[in-house]
């Protein structure tokens, strides 16, 4: 996934709350997390295209990308697009790899894959490894050639491992340890509403990812995302933090981002930006930092017409961004 404007495009979605809808599907395949991930949510693609209130940013974007690599392979005899764990690594720089469900065998899925694109099989003991393969010209030679695009690798009869870009999969990264109860549980247990459920773990994060500096603070966290209403929304994000000290911090960091990105994004619009930064609040209590943001319906109508009209602002913002790190540290 393209990280250029990566951070404007994450505070316009956010501001939005046009994410992924995640609802964690009771399934033991998704019990096998890998052990250190950055982020791990479930993403329900067909939530996600089917709600207005999240639908702008679901077209456009990381999720759409993730949606159109998922295309590329026939997962299921269903013909339909599974609902992926996605995994976000830091370390992997540009590469991301998710969980996906499959009901095919190895040797079927390569089969299938065939018909579709380019892919190479490998028996790996008592695993498989399917490498994708994509036509690439070669600039010194100006030949056309395959490149490796991903790879699939089995992790049980009902779960692959799916890598892209970039150092597509580390197969030591996934290992067998499974998601702790309290996090399984959490997932598993989401409320109806809730449209985004996810976990972040194993700070710190890379500074490209991280402008606010809020990774030295933080240990853990998760958030959700729900349409509280129709065509409104509402994110809760629970930071637990290293001490007391650094949740206060960690509130004052999260408060200033806000408040420099809606400036960025939406300072021509007044009675927009009013609304806006009057739309969220940061606590801390002992170690523990909570950010809530509520969207009314109009509120919400008027930032989705931003987002989409003007694709300039998150080009400004992608500039004033770069600076939000100096600025909050």
């Amino acid at each position: 996934m393209k990280k250029q404007r990566s951070i404007p495009k994450l505070a316009a979605a956010v501001l939005a709350f046009c994410a992924g809808a995640i609802l964690f599907a009771q399934d033991e395949r998704y019990s096998q997390i890998p052990d250190g991930a950055a982020l791990v949510m479930n993403l329900n693609l067909g939530k996600l295209y089917s709600s207005s209130t999240f639908k702008a940013v679901a077209e456009s974007g990381d999720v759409l990308a993730i949606r159109n690599d998922l295309k590329a392979v026939p997962w299921n005899k269903a013909g339909t697009l599974p609902d992926p764990v996605i995994v976000y690594a830091p370390r992997m720089g540009d590469s991301y790899a998710m969980l996906v469900g499959t009901d095919k065998t190895p040797d079927e899925l390569f089969n299938d894959i065939g018909k579709k694109t380019h892919a190479v099989s490998e028996k790996k003991g008592s695993s498989q490894l399917i490498t994708l393969k994509e036509p690439h010209r070669n600039r010194k030679t100006n030949r056309q050639e395959l490149r490796d695009a991903g790879e699939i690798l089995y992790l049980t009869p009902k779960t692959v491992a799916f890598g892209r870009k970039k150092n597509p999969l580390d197969r030591a990264f996934f290992s067998n340890k499974t998601l702790p109860a309290s996090e399984f549980a959490m997932l598993q247990n989401a409320p109806a509403e809730a449209v985004a459920v996810g976990i972040l773990r194993s700070f710190p994060l890379a500074a490209a990812d991280d402008p606010t500096g809020l990774s030295a603070l933080v240990n853990s966290g998760d958030f959700i995302i729900s349409e509280y209403e129709p065509g409104a929304a509402s994110l809760v994000l629970n930071m637990e933090c290293k001490g007391e000290k650094e949740a206060q911090l960690a509130v004052r960091r999260v408060k200033s981002f806000l408040q420099i990105t809606l400036v960025s994004l939406f300072s021509l619009d007044k009675k927009l930006f009013k609304e806006l930064n009057s739309s969220y609040t940061a606590t801390a209590s002992g170690s523990k930092a909570k950010v809530e943001i509520k969207l009314p319906k109009d509120t919400l109508d008027r930032v989705r017409a931003y987002y989409l009209m003007e694709q300039a602002l998150l080009d400004a913002a992608d500039m004033t961004i770069n600076i939000i790190g100096a600025a909050v540290k």
